[in-house]
């Protein structure tokens, strides 16, 4: 016969006694000796087992024993309130660890709080152990808190015990159940993680700061029934779930007949099907290889059970699955975004009403920073990686004002991820405060004269930022000022976007120029994609052309899309007249709230967008030729509020004005044009540099201004007259290096080599 080695921790209550448990099972006893332990508790499974009681076999090898010392917070409680300790309190800690080779993950057992866990790298112990122990205990009262006092300190020994084959096992499944959980394994993961999962979590995958939650899913995943997790995205729903998955599924090992735990998503339950009406023959198989299982499947995409299936929510696959899950043939697990519920519950609310909800909300803020110190504990003892206070400190600041469209803990979680990869692939073995606002800037965009309070503005550098991109509009410039101000300073509406503007003035004189500019300003820090994101106003003039703006079903338009990704950016609605009044309707809640909700319920925030409208508004193209015909002010500000509705306006930020070029600026942007040349790959590569003569830039300037379209010709001059004839003298033998002189020959652009000097 067979034997089978347990794990037992003692530890010594006096002198003639010792107190000894078999970790992973419930049997214990008190005894003179360790010796007299191991016989006792050895003869009383023996006895079960051939009573036919139920006796778990050990769930780890290779048990090993370590003692640590965590410092945890504890609190006088009175009828006033809880009031915390001034100083934190030392507990002795004693953990016995071992791995389940065919399982492929490693469990811990904390046998003075009666807690354990599972992980997937010995080198996530330490941290794992400061966090269970502090999430035990922090907050007990000294007085509650006794009773997880150690003891004594705890050693282990091993006890044997003979298993007769003979003796029907409970846990030997019947082989329909095998084959069952075979074919759920093709199109679900089981939980909790298996072997194949091991080694792939960089960072340990734990519900921080959330025992209370954890230990409430767990008790419902245990009493039966369908479960909904609701909250915002970054609280932290689906670690929480997992962690409840865990502790149920230990909670529950020593049952006759323990749940089983699955998890997957709509799509890959029947993304096998190929033709008509298949999908709905895969529900029926996933249901019957659930029930024989008694599976509880985990569906981390809950939303897309009612977009699945059908052209509407009633032939979804949700509704498919209401008939299984109201006969309790099926149990399910789910997560949702409050909007998400909301939207389901209206299109399918029988569906809805078969899970119980629990709701969770963001960390407060001493929370969320006892994460923020648990990642740096982990990084600091399993990735040799230290994170500074200062690094600490900031990165919360950073987070809490500029990622307000992400929630704690995940967004801070995330980030130092990011921080510490960072780190480990420069081999450094510290995270510093400038790293900590390097990588920030790197994320979004934002750079460091925003994201630092030790770095004042520089008034004349802003100016001449702004001047080197703008002509002629230096009243323009200082109200793009005033917002740069008011954001470095703090002061613009956090629940609103960054700013929201509405650039108003004839065609070609500056009003894209300026968006880009302000998109460099802001945002330019960054790496990748341009933070400009320009949307053609006039291709929304219907009413149904809305669903390409934010998407229709399962396909989100080409604005949610943008933010959704690049949330950092400057949104520019291009002639925004030119819209249908429905579209002003569903952008009242971008400019109030700094949000927009799709087709599925799903929020986008805007509120780190910069929002740039304009419009030709109030502007009379035509009359005489020149290149200042000058509006007034007031008139144009009167036809634009005539125009919008006083709701729409009245979010407006600022309404920021742009006059008619003079010819000192049409001759700026000239040159302008004309230096940028030179940086073209073909010169560049070779060396070539441009010599303009006075005429040229004369002659451009008055071939390139029309008095409807303002400068935008301009480029359109710059391309036809000067860059073809440079290509075309390019033709003849040019050495590297040399020089070209472009000049004018009556109305020709003509280019030949200069002369030396």
């Amino acid at each position: 016969m067979p034997s089978l080695s347990y794990p037992m921790v003692c530890w010594q209550l006096d002198d003639d006694s010792v107190f000894g448990m078999l970790l992973g099972t419930d049997y214990q006893a008190v005894e003179r000796s360790a010796k007299r332990l191991k016989t006792t508790l050895a003869d009383t499974m023996q006895r079960d087992r051939e009573r036919g009681s139920y006796v778990p076999d050990p769930d780890i090898e290779d048990a090993r024993i370590r003692h640590a010392s965590v410092q945890v917070s504890l609190a006088h409680q009175t009828t006033k309130g809880s009031f915390p300790m001034p100083s934190p309190t030392t507990f002795s800690v004693a953990a016995v660890y071992g791995v389940k080779e065919a399982e492929g993950y490693w469990k811990c057992y904390l046998p003075y709080l009666d807690e354990s866990f599972f992980y997937y790298d010995e080198a996530q112990l330490p941290v794992l152990i400061q966090h269970y122990t502090r999430d035990r205990l922090d907050g007990l009262s000294p007085e509650d808190a006794q009773r997880y006092v150690a003891r004594g300190a705890a050693w282990l020994e091993t006890v044997e015990s003979r298993r007769d084959d003979r003796v029907v096992d409970k846990q030997q499944l019947p082989r329909h159940v095998r084959e069952a959980q075979s074919q759920l394994a093709v199109v679900t993961d089981r939980m909790p993680d298996t072997g194949t999962r091991r080694g792939q979590h960089v960072f340990p995958e734990v519900a921080w700061e959330q025992g209370v939650l954890v230990d409430d899913l767990a008790e419902r995943l245990m009493r039966g029934g369908n479960l909904l997790l609701v909250g915002e995205p970054g609280v932290g729903k689906s670690v929480a779930i997992l962690e409840a998955i865990r502790k149920a599924h230990r909670l529950s090992a020593a049952s006759d007949m323990p749940p089983t735990f699955w998890r997957s998503t709509a799509d890959r339950v029947i993304g096998r099907a190929k033709y008509l009406g298949e999908w709905q023959a895969l529900c029926d198989q996933a249901v019957i290889w659930l029930e024989l299982s008694r599976g509880v499947l985990w569906v981390t995409d809950f939303v897309n059970l009612l977009q699945i299936g059908g052209d509407s929510a009633e032939d979804s696959m949700a509704a498919y699955l209401l008939p299984a899950l109201k006969a309790g043939r099926l149990r399910l697990i789910g997560e949702a975004t409050p909007s998400e519920l909301e939207i389901a519950r209206q299109k399918l609310p029988g569906f809805v009403d078969c899970f119980e909800p629990v709701r969770m909300g963001e960390m407060d803020s001493q929370r969320a920073r006892r994460v923020l110190d648990l990642f740096g504990a982990y990084a600091r003892g399993s990735l040799s990686v230290e994170i500074e206070r200062a690094a600490l400190d900031t990165s919360y600041r950073l987070l809490n004002r500029f990622m307000r469209y992400e929630r704690f803990p995940g967004k801070a979680v995330r980030f130092l991820g990011e921080c510490v990869r960072s780190a480990m692939a420069q081999e450094k073995q510290t995270v510093t405060e400038q790293d900590a606002i390097t990588q920030f800037a790197r994320t979004t965009g934002l750079p460091e004269r925003f994201l630092r309070d030790d770095q004042p503005l520089d008034d004349a550098q802003v100016q001449a930022f702004f001047a080197q991109q703008l002509f002629g509009q230096d009243a323009a410039i200082r109200q793009l000022k005033e917002v740069v101000y008011l954001f470095k300073a703090g002061l613009n509406d956090p629940a609103k976007p960054m700013a929201t503007l509405l650039f108003a003035g004839p065609t070609g004189v500056g009003k894209t120029a300026a968006a880009k500019a302000l998109s460099r300003y802001f945002y330019g820090a960054g790496s990748g994609t341009d933070p400009l994101f320009r949307v053609d106003m006039s291709e929304f003039q219907h009413a149904f052309q809305i669903g390409r703006l934010i998407g229709t079903g399962a396909k989100p338009g080409k604005l949610i899309e943008h933010v959704r990704q690049r949330p950092f950016s400057v949104v520019l609605l291009d002639e925004i007249e030119k819209a249908d009044a429905s579209v002003f309707d569903l952008l009242l809640a971008v400019l109030d709230e700094g949000r927009l909700r799709d087709s599925r319920g799903r929020i986008t925030d805007f509120r780190s967008s910069l929002v740039v409208m304009t419009t030709n508004l109030g502007v009379r193209h035509g009359g005489s030729l020149g290149f200042a015909q000058g509006v007034g002010a007031d008139d144009v500000t009167h036809e634009i509020r005539q125009f919008f509705r006083p709701e729409f306006f009245n979010r407006i930020d600022r309404v920021v004005q742009f006059s008619a070029l003079s010819r000192d600026a049409i001759e700026s942007i000239a040159r302008q044009e004309l230096a940028a040349i030179e940086k073209r790959e073909g010169l560049l590569r070779r060396g070539i540099r441009l010599r303009f003569a006075p005429e040229v830039i004369d002659f451009v300037t008055s071939v390139g201004f029309s008095p409807k379209y303002g400068a935008r010709p301009l480029q359109r001059a710059v391309e036809q007259h000067v860059v073809g004839a440079i290509a075309k003298a390019l033709f003849e033998p040019v050495e590297d290096g040399a020089c070209l002189e472009v000049a004018m020959a009556g109305e020709v652009v003509q280019v030949r080599r200069a002369s030396p000097g």
